[in-house]
């Protein structure tokens, strides 16, 4: 498997966001009044009801996706109290594996209505479509990360997955073969090989 070439910025050093395959985006937006009733009712709604989540399951180059509402922010020196904002903000954290452009179109174009639900109450929210604006809007509240690792850099989310497929199976296929050998050991394993293909 070829190593992926990572992206260097103006200095020749890495950015900060991106390790091997995965990328962070980190968007931090100002939020309306209501937001503060809005948004806790939308995430407790995300939380009873997991299959309204199930859109987002199912884009196997996230590897996770999480928005927070953020109330108050530490002081920068003592003491150390908590600067209360004059308004929420929306925290959206993400990694994922391809490009930005690409990430953006993915969740504008199949997460339209969520995305509309969970930063419709953000100051300058034009829409998820046309995505160009969308992407304006998202480049404006973005902020590097300061510090980003990824376990598993040279793999996507999909390999990850099929590994862990892969272990499953390998480890039903020896408690079934333990015991055998020749002939019937070899259709077992042909047999495995085969059922296995979508893992290799």
């Amino acid at each position: 498997m070829p190593v992926p070439v990572t992206p260097t910025t103006a200095t020749g050093t890495a950015p900060r966001n991106v390790a091997g395959h995965a990328i962070a985006i980190t968007v931090f937006s100002t939020c309306k009044w209501w937001a503060r009733l809005w948004l806790p009712a939308l995430f407790a709604f995300a939380r009873l009801f997991p299959r309204s989540r199930s859109t987002l399951a199912e884009l196997s180059f996230i590897h996770f996706a999480r928005w927070t509402l953020v109330h108050k922010l530490p002081q920068n020196g003592p003491p150390q109290a908590k600067q209360r904002l004059n308004y929420a903000h929306l925290l959206f954290e993400s990694n994922f594996n391809g490009g930005w452009e690409e990430y953006i179109d993915a969740f504008s174009h199949i997460l339209t209505d969520g995305m509309t639900k969970f930063w419709g109450s953000s100051y300058g929210f034009p829409k998820p479509l046309p995505t160009a604006r969308f992407k304006e809007y998202i480049r404006a509240n973005e902020i590097d990360v300061c510090h980003f690792y990824s376990a598993y850099p040279e793999a996507t989310t999909t390999m990850v997955l099929q590994a862990l497929e892969l272990d499953e199976r390998l480890v039903a296929f020896k408690r079934r073969t333990r015991a055998l050998e020749g002939d019937a050991f070899e259709a077992e394993w042909r047999k495995f090989l085969s059922e296995a293909q979508a893992c290799l």
